[in-house]
């Protein structure tokens, strides 16, 4: 069975959710999942009292919950990208997938943002990792957002008895990847045709441009789908990050 590293973030609007509810992490981010991650981290990203979370975060690996936190840090030079290819919004909205990313040591990695979670079970993740290995095109994999099952049919070009397969898509909500062919410095491109992304320069962007430059796909698993929370209590103030 392939190694698989979960990996979710936290910031300052939604780390008392992550840490202090006590099935949202637990089951809703990582046992819906039905996986023996080999390792499971949490990501801290711009949280005013730092020192707190990190207690905090501790005791969920002191628990066996987590298998470690990592604090955000500047990793852009790992992967070709320097501080002024972003804003400060792109920029920490960037560290926290990069730092996932960077820090992961299984095979694959999935990712999740603080606000994404699963209401119920759903066993996907073998099914996507045989996808990807059979079809070398296939980059990227992900539930269905929302129980949008119709636009996810609609974005692909066709559909395998689990899966969707679009030829174009990325979303930072969710994404499941192998680790090594994302650690590689393939965030410096950028498409015109990538502009339906908010806030320009993104790290969503980013992805979409080199998947799209080279051909990579995606598949969406059309039997689950995951749960993004409102947006108006996840956004992010004006001046600062998401997480």
């Amino acid at each position: 069975m392939p190694k698989v590293t979960f990996a979710t973030s936290c910031w300052e609007r939604d780390w008392r959710t992550i840490l202090l509810d006590p099935e949202y992490l637990s089951k809703r981010q990582i046992g819906n999942h039905l996986y023996p991650f080999c390792e499971k981290i949490l990501i801290i990203n711009n949280v005013e009292d730092l020192g707190l979370v990190e207690r905090i975060a501790q005791g969920k690996v002191d628990e066996g919950l987590l298998t470690r936190y990592v604090v955000a840090r500047d990793v852009l030079e790992s992967f070709g990208l320097k501080r002024s290819d972003f804003n400060e919004w792109q920029y920490y909205n960037a560290l926290a997938p990069l730092m996932a990313i960077y820090e992961a040591r299984g095979d694959y990695l999935l990712y999740l943002t603080g606000d994404v979670s699963l209401k119920k079970p759903v066993d996907w993740i073998d099914k996507a990792i045989r996808f990807m290995e059979k079809r070398p095109a296939v980059k990227v994999a992900n539930l269905t957002w929302n129980d949008n099952y119709r636009e996810a049919r609609k974005e692909s070009y066709r559909s395998t008895w689990n899966f969707y397969v679009a030829k174009e898509g990325f979303s930072d909500q969710m994404f499941l990847v192998n680790t090594d062919e994302f650690k590689r410095p393939i965030y410096g491109e950028i498409r015109a045709d990538g502009a339906h992304y908010p806030r320009g320069d993104v790290f969503e962007k980013r992805i979409f441009s080199y998947m799209k430059n080279r051909g990579w796909e995606r598949i969406t698993y059309k039997r689950g789908s995951y749960v993004h929370e409102d947006a108006n209590f996840f956004r992010p103030q004006s001046s600062g990050p998401k997480s």
